[in-house]
């Protein structure tokens, strides 16, 4: 298999750890997931800088004409937090979650043959609809209301948001990747999106020790390490390639609820999980 592609497998599993661990944090202490999210690239955008500073022993600098680029991968980072999270709060959690998720791959694939001019081959484009349909099915479909009431619409609107910055700062990252390394792109964009987020930012008085452990355990393993491996990933792999496999992480949360929370896995969601592990197969031998 491509060593870039298990990179971004690694990331997406790493990835698929965040909802349990926000899970946990919410049932114990009050925090909003907004600011779950805030506090998730406060405590990376250290480390990302520590990072890169040791690798390249210098400095971090740009050139001007990349600053915008920069500027939106930056604010990609934050809006996605803000918008999925937002979303989460204003409509069904199951629904918000699936419409950013399977959106995410889509939108990536638009976004990268208008831009970079990748181009989607016929294998792709049936593998893209075959991963698709099995996140759906992983993520119980059949279980999910999707409701029409108008105090949910808004919500839905901010999924296909969220979905839309993860492709947004996908595509810019892909383009960053032909000028700087791999841990500059991450470690200056997560900065920023870390600045952007103070705002959002809620001291937890009442947490205890075991909360602020699992925080910066978000903002260390889902967060700075998933994205370093991610961005190492794709610097040599195409961006609707990328986005199929980063759907490994709906697949590894379903897991994780099966072996840590005793949750059962229906026929269906079996049924996607084969359907979903057999578009990664396609994809890798391809």
């Amino acid at each position: 298999m491509n060593p870039s592609f298990i990179l971004i497998a690694v990331a997406a599993i790493f990835w698929g750890t965040a909802g349990i661990t926000s899970k946990y944090i919410s049932n114990i202490c009050s925090i909003s997931p907004l600011a779950i999210g805030a506090w998730r690239l406060v405590f990376a955008s250290p480390l990302l800088l520590f990072v890169c500073y040791m690798k390249n022993k210098k400095i971090i600098s740009i050139k001007r004409k990349h600053g915008k680029f920069f500027l939106i991968y930056g604010l990609a980072v934050a809006l996605y937090q803000v918008t999925y999270f937002t979303a989460v709060r204003l409509s069904l959690v199951s629904t918000a979650t699936l419409i950013a998720i399977c959106i995410s791959p889509v939108f990536s694939a638009i976004l990268a043959r208008i831009f970079i001019k990748e181009k989607i081959k016929p294998l792709i484009f049936a593998v893209l609809l075959l991963s698709i349909m099995g996140t759906t099915l992983i993520m119980d479909i059949g279980n999910i209301d999707i409701s029409l009431q108008a105090r949910y619409l808004g919500g839905y609107l901010l999924a296909l948001g969220a979905g839309l910055s993860y492709a947004i700062y996908t595509v810019t990252g892909k383009h960053l990747l032909n000028f700087y390394d791999p841990l500059t792109v991450v470690a200056l964009t997560f900065t920023l999106g870390a600045f952007l987020l103070l705002p959002c930012i809620e001291i937890p008085h009442t947490a205890s020790l075991v909360v602020w452990f699992a925080l910066l355990y978000l903002g260390i393993v889902p967060t700075a390490l998933a994205y370093i491996l991610f961005i190492l990933g794709l610097k040599r792999t195409a961006v609707t390639a990328a986005a199929i496999i980063s759907l490994l992480e709906p697949l590894f949360s379903t897991f994780l609820s099966l072996t840590v929370m005793g949750e059962r896995l229906s026929k269906l969601q079996g049924i996607g999980a084969f359907l979903l592990i057999s578009s990664l197969v396609l994809i890798s031998r391809r």
